[in-house]
């Protein structure tokens, strides 16, 4: 797929693409379109302390190493229900079967960035179902790298990850038997050297923390290493 304003090459849902363009000047400016309470900022949180603490040591020093700086922020404020932008694993549980405004994600940007692109923004979702791994194997793009952890897990090249697994839930619409982490990547964010596996360890590492608040664990079937990817 063609990138779109330096974002990744991940097909960026509208919701989500029209919350960055008129969100992301909090993280930057302390300032918001989009009728949200922001307050100015101007310090910065090191990789191990973003997405609520969630990533572990060893995923703590990927995002470090994909921006090339252990100085972040994060999105401050409030949304048009009055609950904060910044990320916590409890509204993430709360809104899974939400829409995309009303979902609670992880965005972190350089804490030196002035384009209002995050270096990364990572979304959970209920599913119904999820797509089929053995399937995509046999016809997937090249840049393709998947894993066999949960039920689903890819990378696509430097762009992003989506990550499926086993947790069963309950919405207003009815219940749902899977959730779907993705992440997003601004490509004039990253760093040269950033690999498939730099982008699956950050998002794992906070599937695993959100498994633990939904109580679902041992069916989530994740892992605290990153298993070797899947080959045809």
């Amino acid at each position: 797929m063609a990138q779109k304003c330096g974002y990744s090459r991940f097909q960026v849902p509208k919701g989500r693409a029209l919350r960055w363009a008129a969100c992301g000047l909090v993280a930057v400016t302390g300032v918001s379109g989009c009728n949200q309470k922001a307050e100015e900022d101007a310090s910065w949180t090191p990789a191990s302390k973003v997405c609520q603490s969630t990533l572990d040591t060893t995923a703590a020093a990927a995002p470090k190493k994909i921006a090339g700086t252990d100085e972040f922020t994060e999105l401050t404020g409030t949304n048009d229900a009055g609950e904060p932008n910044k990320f916590s694993l409890k509204l993430a549980a709360k809104h899974l079967h939400g829409t995309t405004p009303q979902r609670n994600t992880c965005t972190v940007y350089k804490a030196d960035d002035k384009s209002g692109h995050p270096l990364i923004d990572v979304d959970f979702e209920a599913s119904v179902n999820h797509p089929d791994q053995a399937g995509a194997l046999t016809t997937h793009q090249k840049d393709r790298i998947f894993y066999p952890m949960g039920v689903y897990a890819r990378t696509d090249a430097d762009s992003g990850a989506d990550l499926f697994f086993r947790c069963p839930t309950k919405g207003a619409k009815g219940d749902t038997k899977y959730v779907n982490g993705s992440m997003f990547t601004s490509g004039n964010q990253l760093e040269g050297d950033t690999t498939s596996k730099d982008l699956m360890t950050i998002l794992n590492s906070v599937s695993r923390h959100l498994a633990a608040e939904l109580g679902c664990s041992d069916e989530a079937q994740l892992p605290s290493e990153i298993p070797a990817p899947v080959t045809r």
